[in-house]
């Protein structure tokens, strides 16, 4: 059976933004898993009731309801074990959690300031009141105060990244020789900024450059062409 997954979507139902639902979306090809997507605006969280919680991603396969990127990166990892590995052992694991929490934190922090005012204009009419409420309400600014300087937030986001330039700088991809869960992790949050707005935010002279372009073409099936 098909796994479908539930993932936010702008007005455009084929404009994609969530990072969690971009990790789950970019585990699902890893694995080479065949799945389909049901596109969801904000205002519709009846769309995935079943799961009894409010937060995207969400997966159903067959009978299984799971939500949380995390929690289904290791259901994935579970169940489809023959399949390509997100983590090839239980270190790597530990190693991917880690990180991932990190890329949720520390580097996401610097986002929001790069692309809210792009990502609140390619929202559905009806999910704008409620996104500008919530995010003004968890901001303490309004959304045009907040995203006044996206460029002070794209060289914090660089700072950020420094420990993940260095790695990169003597292999190919976060996991090593291949990618893994923690390259998944990475590219999801870039493409959170990617397919939510124009802005440059990374430099091409940057090792962390190379590894993007890498990762898209890898990754290209479940990324629009024009992301570059």
């Amino acid at each position: 059976m098909t796994i479908t997954l539930y993932e936010l979507s702008g007005s455009d139902r084929n404009q994609f933004f969530s990072p969690h639902c971009w990790k789950t979306k970019l585990a699902l090809v890893h694995k080479q898993l065949p799945h389909k997507t049901e596109p969801v605006w904000f205002t519709e969280k009846e769309k995935f009731a079943m799961s009894k919680q409010p937060l995207l991603p969400v997966i159903t396969d067959g009978k299984k309801i799971i939500n949380d990127s995390w929690t289904i990166a290791e259901y994935l990892e579970a169940k489809y074990h023959d399949s390509p590995r997100l983590f090839a052992d239980d270190d790597t694991r530990a190693k991917a959690e880690l990180f991932n929490q990190w890329v949720s934190t520390e580097l996401s922090k610097h986002i929001p300031g790069i692309l809210i005012l792009d990502l609140y204009h390619l929202l559905a009419e009806q999910d704008k009141d409620y996104f500008r409420k919530t995010r003004e309400e968890r901001l303490g600014a309004s959304l045009e105060v907040f995203g006044a300087t996206p460029e002070k937030h794209i060289q914090g986001l660089q700072d950020e990244l420094a420990d993940v330039r260095e790695i990169l700088t003597t292999q190919d991809y976060l996991g090593g020789d291949t990618a893994d869960y923690r390259d998944i992790c990475l590219l999801g949050t870039f493409l959170w900024i990617a397919n939510s707005s124009n802005k440059t935010f990374l430099n091409e002279d940057d090792p962390v450059y190379t590894w993007y372009q890498r990762v898209l073409n890898d990754y290209r099936m479940a990324i629009p062409d024009s992301i570059q």
